[in-house]
């Protein structure tokens, strides 16, 4: 979280306390040239991302599920091979060194840039747009095999 005034509470059973406290930048970040702006945009970049990787996590948790309640029936191959299809987008091949999929790369940028105080490189953004997409995308593909569910369009930034 960025620096700034944040308060806490605690409640337990019929007690409830409330504190006040700040947060303040690290000085050595500040030598670096990092701004409370900077960390701003990285705070906002990161729940951008936390939502990407919650959603990825979701739509290969039904990908999954499909799968499973689709297999060893013979009226639905085809549907299970689409979706198979699908998984090979999202999954990483399961050998070893095997191509990573969408939801590895989504988890790798979310790794990069919330580890460290930081100025939010406009790499990272770009990267962010493009994997959105990708996902949004892929979703699609599962919605018109499987039908759209309510959190489809849970990201929308």
């Amino acid at each position: 979280m960025p620096p700034g005034e944040y308060r806490v509470r605690l409640k337990t059973g019929g007690v409830t306390l409330t504190e006040s406290f700040a947060v303040l930048i690290d000085p050595r970040v500040v030598e670096d040239g990092v701004t409370l702006t900077d960390l701003q945009e990285q705070f906002e970049h990161n729940m951008r991302m936390r939502e990407l990787v919650s959603a990825v996590n979701q739509l290969v948790t039904r990908l999954r599920d499909a799968q499973n309640k689709l297999k060893g029936s013979a009226s639905d191959a085809d549907k299970l091979n689409s979706l198979n299809a699908i998984a090979s987008k999202l999954l990483t091949e399961p050998v070893r060194y095997g191509k990573p999929g969408l939801q590895a790369h989504i988890t790798y940028l979310a790794g990069m840039t919330a580890n460290v105080d930081q100025k939010i490189g406009r790499d990272a953004v770009e990267r962010y747009a493009v994997l959105k997409k990708e996902l949004d995308d892929v979703r699609a593909e599962v919605d018109r095999l499987l039908g759209p569910t309510s959190s489809s369009s849970a990201v929308n930034r």
